[in-house]
């Protein structure tokens, strides 16, 4: 009878080892994008399916701009009609008429989680961005010096 204790206790043991194993942290690849797509400053973005950021869907059927916008309530990727153009690197400020313009150009405003500054307040400048797809989901990563590697990510509807 002891020595079937004993069998139970090293079996027991044994599967508790394999599974503390198991449950390890993950040492499989992370998965790559299907494709990948560098937007510069200035450069037209043409999603190709429905873009869902919480309650934002970015629809499909026209294409934008790409900015960074930031007023009294945070920062933000805003997508702002194609023909709402400034020059890649000039900073606008949203209290002058031409930011006025500018500003009611703006289709989407998606928000930013970041503890960089990326422009001042009240203002807004072109983005330069990475446009990694993976299928069901679409991430935009800025590549600019300011803020590297910051990215969002989206849900890709079809």
């Amino acid at each position: 009878m002891r020595i079937m204790r004993v069998g139970v206790m090293v079996l027991a043991l044994i599967l508790a080892l394999t599974s503390i194993a198991a449950a390890g942290p993950d040492k499989s690849k992370p998965a790559k994008p299907a494709k990948i797509k560098i937007h510069t400053q200035g450069e037209i973005f043409c999603p190709a399916a429905a873009l869902v950021f919480g309650d934002v869907v970015i629809s499909p059927s026209r294409c934008y701009i790409v900015y960074v916008l930031r007023d009294s309530r945070g920062t933000f990727l805003a997508f702002a009609a194609r023909d709402a153009k400034i020059p890649p690197g000039q900073l606008v400020r949203l209290n002058t008429p031409a930011g006025a313009k500018l500003k009611g150009r703006i289709f989407y405003l998606v928000p930013l989680r970041t503890d960089r500054v990326i422009v001042p307040v009240n203002s807004m400048t072109l983005v330069a961005f990475r446009a990694e797809d993976y299928g069901p989901r679409l991430t935009l990563v800025l590549t600019s010096a300011a803020t590297p590697n910051l990215s969002i990510t989206f849900a890709v509807r079809f």
